[in-house]
């Protein structure tokens, strides 16, 4: 059975159709048998989530192996806890949208370097409650176009590992986070799942783009973010986490 998940997750159609965080998906699936959104990226990296932008939704969204993970649960226990002012990291098409509470979302500002991903998120926020509350934009991650302090809660989910400067990342959403307010990732993690994953790296360039055996909780805290709950999920390949500013240094 991991043998036949693991020849579906590195199979030629996958590698063609899937992008970082589908392909990892399904690398994780055949392990523990239980993306494409990079902002911060160089346009190499941007430019490889824009060739699979049409056919993410198909490979991920939709694919068998995610639907068995449950990711859309996950996704909805990172999304629901979001309040206030919103800033989502790496928005791709969009598919944490239908997942925010239209009655705790005041506003909701998605970034994502890549043109094409935007696009197919805007077409769902059109057919959202929430959709007259969302912009989209691109954006740097490691350099947040918005004043301090303009977010209730901060939002990513797999984008860490797509991250060129993760720490530069983090410590943006630090700068933008409000008093009080929270961040909410949900993470590839280091962990004995990642690191029996690190040869599938070379299998596809948008394989490539994804380092997902990064220590979440450590980057999280040389930040300058406090940790209130860390979280391992699916068999300890992903790490749910939430944190908020730590004291002004």
């Amino acid at each position: 059975l991991l043998l036949s998940l693991l020849n579906l997750a590195v199979s030629p159609g996958s590698r063609r159709l899937a992008n970082r965080r589908c392909f990892c998906a399904a690398a994780a699936a055949a392990v523990i048998a239980t993306p494409p959104q990079a902002v911060a990226a160089s346009p190499t990296t941007a430019a490889i989530y824009d060739a699979e932008a049409s056919a993410y939704d198909a490979a991920y969204a939709d694919s068998l192996v995610s639907r068995a993970v449950g990711f859309d649960s996950l996704r909805r226990s990172v999304a629901t806890r979001a309040h206030g002012d919103v800033l989502e990291l790496g928005v791709g098409t969009g598919l944490n949208l239908p997942f925010y509470e239209p009655a705790s979302v005041r506003t909701l500002t998605g970034i994502d370097a890549s043109s094409g991903m935007l696009e197919l998120a805007r077409r769902r926020a059109g057919d959202l409650p929430l959709g007259p509350r969302v912009t989209l934009r691109i954006a740097d991650a490691a350099a947040l176009p918005f004043p301090d302090s303009s977010f209730d809660a901060v939002v990513d989910t797999f984008g860490l590992c797509v991250f060129e400067a993760p720490g530069a990342v983090l410590s943006e959403v630090r700068r933008v986070l409000r008093p009080g307010g929270e961040v909410v990732l949900l993470e590839h993690d280091d962990g004995p799942v990642s690191r029996a994953l690190a040869f599938t790296r070379g299998t596809s360039a948008v394989a490539a783009t994804c380092a997902y055996d990064q220590d979440v909780a450590a980057l999280v805290t040389a930040a300058g973010l406090r940790l209130s709950e860390s979280e391992p999920v699916a068999g300890g390949f992903l790490r749910r986490v939430v944190a908020g500013r730590a004291l002004e240094r």
